[in-house]
């Protein structure tokens, strides 16, 4: 029962944060950075962004260390009508933010931009079938360990782009959400070798949708984020959501260990024999 309690804290806490983040975000570009793009240099806004982020994630973490700490299977995710579609609605995201770019053939995209985007479009396709896919078992980890190196070569080439910018302030929601969305997809491929880990699934699935609802602001109110780059993030920050959604379940928190087999009762007769032996030695 104090597992589901908890679970409850978070789909509650979660929303909250994110609301909290997405509001100071809001403020950050409304407000504080002017039409340059920079702070007043006397201003303390990255420093309480970075201590908002933090605190909010440890909050999350603080929680999830009540979940249940079973070893988690694919088993966890059931696939209902509600969390399926909302994975095949961010399969289609991370989809059509990986083609928009291609269909744009801009020529000056390099080799290794080229391969990230193809394989978005393959990830795409692939979280589309686990959305739709009626059973899971061991030969979905390849699936999701193709995933999770389309995220990691992406956050590795957009943080390429970033360096140019000197700013934190500009990139530190995505930033933080790839990271997490990097995360998320390495562990849950843990869970189709029957070794997932409930309590970070759950941390880093939430931690994605969290900070990527504070890089919406980015794309909404400035230039400096579009629509093709958020498209992928989104995408995954949905279908990251479902599983931590799915792990969050209380069927899944109220699991038990299996129970151990009772010890087989000793015939009498090896009873004997090993009294007989004691008496000699």
């Amino acid at each position: 029962m104090e597992h589901q309690k908890y679970a409850k804290l978070l789909r509650m806490a979660a929303p909250l944060a994110a609301l909290l983040l997405v509001a100071l975000r809001v403020v950050t570009w409304k407000s504080a950075i002017d039409d340059s793009g920079l702070l007043p240099r006397d201003s303390k806004l990255l420093t309480v962004t970075v201590l908002a982020a933090a605190c909010l994630f440890a909050g999350l973490w603080v929680l999830c260390l009540r979940l249940n700490r079973l070893p988690g299977t694919e088993a966890c995710f059931p696939g209902g009508p509600v969390l399926s579609a909302l994975r095949l609605a961010g399969g289609a995201l991370v989809l059509l933010g990986s083609l928009l770019p291609l269909l744009k053939s801009e020529p000056d995209a390099g080799a290794v931009e080229l391969a990230v985007l193809l394989a978005g479009v393959v990830s795409g396709l692939l979280l589309c079938w686990l959305a739709l896919a009626p059973e899971r078992g061991p030969r979905f980890v390849w699936v999701r360990l193709l995933i999770a190196l389309y995220t990691g070569a992406s956050l590795i080439l957009r943080f390429r782009d970033w360096s140019h910018d000197p700013l934190v302030i500009h990139v530190l929601p995505m930033l933080l959400a790839w990271t997490c969305c990097m995360v998320e997809a390495t562990l849950l491929a843990g869970f189709s070798l029957g070794a997932g880990h409930r309590r970070s699934g759950v941390l880093f699935g939430l931690a994605a949708a969290v900070f990527t609802c504070m890089s919406l602001p980015d794309c909404l109110l400035s230039s400096r984020t579009g629509i093709a780059e958020l498209l992928p993030l989104l995408g995954l920050a949905l279908c990251w959501a479902a599983a931590a959604l799915d792990l969050l379940r209380d069927e899944v928190q109220a699991e038990l260990p299996p129970a151990e087999p009772a010890p087989e009762p000793v015939p009498p007769e090896a009873s004997g024999s090993s009294e007989r032996e004691n008496l000699y030695n």
